[in-house]
């Protein structure tokens, strides 16, 4: 099978980007030892273990093979690599961010003159190679050959190690994807539409028939519920029957219909007949029915 020497543009962001991530894993799995250590004694070596990861990852793979781990899932070499430019890429990858890295840690205004010159050059150089970085990336676009600087300064090249296949890209999961999003917003727009209280009381009439309401003040004490959430009643209101509920549950309902049963009596309730329940109301029904009894007594 004779290698391919066309490597699609993707092919090679993409192993740069597993390269990344696979130095990110170990980065935080290190992180993860040191976490129950004295806080700050492991901080101020980041950049040295930082700089052992990165060692031990071009160890195992560019010193004993010619590609990264990341070309290595995607079936991808360098062609042209020898020892020296594999030890240049060790070089150019570490003593950089090595340098930025302790410089920014270290309290330069104690190093004098000469430290605070070479922290001043090692962000100069950083941008520069930043700068590097985005030119040549716009120069990978049109050539679709060496998508880093390192690359390009070590003139190494991407080669596919089995015949070029086209790439075959599964939607499987993005289409999952699409259709869940979907059945989301349909459920998010639609379930709001509903009219659950009036479902309701409709499935509650096919085996209850509602009675005529008949006009009776409740009275309210310490064991009084709300008729439907069965709560202490919070600004206690009722209908035409004797039972109370909460303002907010009764509005619900008459603000999703105009009548409905009450769930414990089944006496029908309208709401022109909504009224807020107060004390003053409760007591002169009371004194009422005093007044009557009186009445009665006398009469006899």
């Amino acid at each position: 099978m004779t290698p391919s020497l066309y490597v699609s543009r993707i092919n090679q962001i993409d192993a740069a980007q597993l390269d990344g991530e696979i130095y990110k894993m170990l980065r935080n799995q290190t992180k993860e030892i040191a976490k129950y250590c004295t806080p700050g004694k492991i901080d101020k070596w980041q950049a040295e273990v930082d700089a052992v990861l990165k060692f031990l990852i071009w160890k195992f793979s560019l010193q004993r093979g010619s590609s990264t781990f990341g070309q290595r899932l995607l079936n991808l070499h360098y062609a042209n690599i020898n020892q020296r430019k594999a030890i240049l890429y060790l070089i150019l990858n570490v003593v950089p961010q090595y340098l930025k890295d302790k410089l920014a840690y270290e309290n330069l205004s104690e190093r004098g003159a000469f430290a605070r010159a070479l922290k001043s050059l090692v962000d100069w150089m950083t941008n520069a190679i930043n700068l590097l970085e985005f030119v040549n990336l716009l120069l990978f676009l049109h050539r679709g050959i060496k998508p880093h600087v390192i690359e390009l300064l070590l003139d190494l090249s991407s080669q596919s190690i089995t015949t070029h296949r086209p790439r075959i890209i599964g939607y499987s999961y993005m289409t999952r994807e699409l259709l869940w999003h979907g059945l989301m917003e349909l459920f998010t727009i639609g379930i709001p539409m509903i009219n659950l209280h009036y479902l309701k009381h409709v499935m509650t009439r096919l085996w209850r028939q509602p009675k005529p309401s008949i006009e009776l003040l409740p009275v309210m004490n310490a064991a009084t519920k709300c008729a439907y959430c069965y709560e202490d009643p919070i600004l206690p209101s009722h209908a035409g029957c004797e039972h109370l509920f909460c303002y907010y549950c009764l509005q619900a309902h008459f603000t999703a219909m105009s009548k409905f049963q009450c769930p414990k009596c089944n006496a029908e309730l309208h709401a022109e007949d909504m009224k807020r329940y107060t004390i003053a109301s409760a007591s002169w029904s009371d004194d009422e029915e005093s007044d009557d009894s009186f009445e009665r007594v006398d009469d006899g």
